[in-house]
């Protein structure tokens, strides 16, 4: 399997605990339903799909401990989870008991939802309250059937170097930084002074992520649930327009993510801030493990936005879909997403999991910092964004020029002017309404 970030740290290489029962060839093995005799009596064999990230070995333990009537196998499936996912079930065999969705990939699904059992039918009504309403709300179809439970999300914040804006003389301390730059405005006169004391010190990455961070901001995408093309209208043009803005201040570091260029950046405090969601913890502490306790959390400019979190759901047709839903019950509650948190820093779907010590303690990056309530007050104020299958396709015409503005300098116009016309034609051959 392609080793992520995020796979690294729960494969134990920074020490994180260990990653179980995952192999790291990521191939899966295919299991059926069935039934086996064990010291306790009769149990059932069940699968569950996942992606290399997974669950980890805490919560797979508690399962085989709360529910000894089942015998889970987590498959871990690489590659292209969407597609080998979506050929399982034209196949109509070989599918898992419980599978795991990935959140950019629910969108399509949610236009298949033929392929899935109605979790409302199994009891999904009853649990409905302990999750967050708006994440909730993404797996439910037009007509109301709820296809996934939510195993996680990622609102977002500001993550800095509380070394860097101290040496510089700024507001280095999460509430006092979060009051100073409450507006997009005030983030970028900061950015200005920052570069003014430091040179060649940048507060943003690349143009893409602050347009992608406003434009969510409006609770707008590129298309509205009417099936219209909405990518040209002023909420798009408002993030590209600020995003500019940031370029023209000169605090745009012009990286691109994952790359040995913003690693070398963010070590060398060239790049002492960044836009993420709580997993966001991992990029850094693989890419700067000696930056350790010099980072802080807090709020960013504007309202928090979304970026992450997937779902369990049971596939049409398996064998005994009130035991997959009693699974998916156990594996979400609470707790068991607070280990999920403690264990990779997916952030719990579930407020009740926020107190907890595994999700509410100091967290040793970040300066001893109880980073989970900036998360927590984040997630409770996020704006939901109604996602399009075809979002990330029509999208991808405005990251692109706004990368040809960041790097050669292309006129800003012309390249929103291309952007939109590339864009249109894309919605219009996915069938899309266009003005």
């Amino acid at each position: 399997m392609q080793l992520t970030r995020r796979s690294l740290l729960k494969s134990g290489v920074l020490g994180l605990g260990l990653f179980g029962l995952v192999g790291l060839n990521g191939c899966s093995t295919e299991a059926s339903s069935g039934s086996k005799k064990g010291g306790d009596g009769e149990t059932k064999k069940m699968t569950l799909w996942t992606w290399p990230e997974g669950f980890g070995e805490k919560l797979l333990e508690e399962v085989k401990t709360n529910l000894k009537q089942y015998d889970l196998s987590q498959n871990v499936i690489g590659g292209d989870f969407k597609q080998k996912l979506t050929t399982a079930f034209t196949a109509a065999s070989g599918l898992p008991d419980v599978t795991g969705v990935k959140g950019q990939d629910l969108p399509f699904f949610l236009t298949q939802d033929k392929y899935f059992e109605d979790l409302n039918e199994l009891g999904a009504k009853d649990i409905k309250d302990q999750y967050l309403e708006w994440k909730w709300d993404e797996a439910t179809t037009h007509d109301g059937k709820q296809i996934g439970i939510p195993i996680d999300i990622g609102p977002t914040v500001l993550f800095y170097r509380n070394d860097v804006m101290e040496e510089a003389g700024l507001p280095s301390e999460p509430d006092e930084l979060a009051k100073a730059i409450h507006e997009w405005d005030a983030f970028i006169e900061l950015g200005k002074e920052l570069k003014s004391k430091r040179e060649n010190t940048f507060l943003i990455r690349n143009c893409s992520g602050m347009f992608g961070t406003i434009r969510a901001q409006s609770g707008k995408d590129f298309i509205d649930e009417d099936d219209n093309y909405i990518g040209d209208q002023e909420h798009v043009r408002h993030a590209w327009d600020e995003s500019l803005k940031a370029l023209d201040a000169g605090i745009v570091a012009k990286l691109q993510a994952d790359t040995a260029d913003t690693a070398a950046a963010v070590n060398d405090g060239r790049l002492p801030a960044d836009f993420g969601a709580s997993w966001h913890l991992a990029d850094l502490q693989v890419d700067a493990p000696e930056t350790k306790g010099k980072w802080r959390v807090c709020k960013h400019p504007g309202s928090p936005t979304n970026n992450g979190g997937s779902f369990l759901t049971i596939p049409k047709g398996v064998d005994d879909p009130k035991a997959s839903f009693e699974l998916i019950k156990f594996i979400l509650n609470p707790k068991n997403q607070a280990y999920e948190y403690q264990d990779k820093g997916n952030f719990p779907s579930t407020p009740a999991s926020y107190e907890m010590e595994e999700v509410s303690g100091p967290v040793e990056f970040l300066g001893g910092q109880k980073a989970a309530e900036v998360f927590g007050d984040a997630a409770k104020e996020v704006k939901p964004v109604f996602k399009h299958a075809h979002s990330d396709t029509v999208s991808a015409p405005f990251t692109a020029e706004l990368e040809n503005v960041e790097s050669s300098g292309k006129d800003r116009d012309q390249a929103w002017k291309d952007a939109v016309t590339a864009s249109k034609r894309m919605a219009e051959q996915v069938g899309l309404k266009v003005r």
